[in-house]
């Protein structure tokens, strides 16, 4: 399960409530990749533009993101990311190993593959 992490300022905190918002209206993953390729920084503005731009209501949006879930699930993302000690994105954790950092897709593929072996 992905968890968002906002580490980089007020913008990065207001995109993550979006995005984390944007689960209502069935839009996280398209609103993710639509953030990540922004060419400038995250703000409010900025963020809204690229809700709007596929398809969110930003009327309903804005009310989904004033729900306590959405500051629990920061609240509990800054906790857990701490705990583990990640110092950045992306970090992972593949059943008990922690992987911070790029990792390229087939050490990714490797890794869950052993997580599962020793589940089995």
């Amino acid at each position: 399960m992905a968890r968002e992490w906002p580490i980089l300022g007020e913008g990065s905190v207001f995109a993550a409530r979006v995005a984390l918002a944007a689960r209502e209206q069935a839009r996280y993953e398209e609103f993710h990749f639509a953030l990540m390729g922004m060419d400038e920084g995250a703000e409010e503005a900025s963020v809204l533009q690229i809700a709007a731009e596929i398809g969110i209501n930003t009327d309903q949006l804005r009310r989904d993101m004033a729900a306590p879930e959405i500051e629990a699930h920061i609240a509990t993302s800054m906790r857990l990311t701490q705990a583990l000690s990640f110092g950045g994105t992306p970090s992972f954790v593949i059943g008990d190993v922690l992987v911070p950092g790029l990792v390229d897709a087939d050490q990714l593929q490797e890794l869950v593959a052993q997580a599962r072996n020793v589940q089995k």
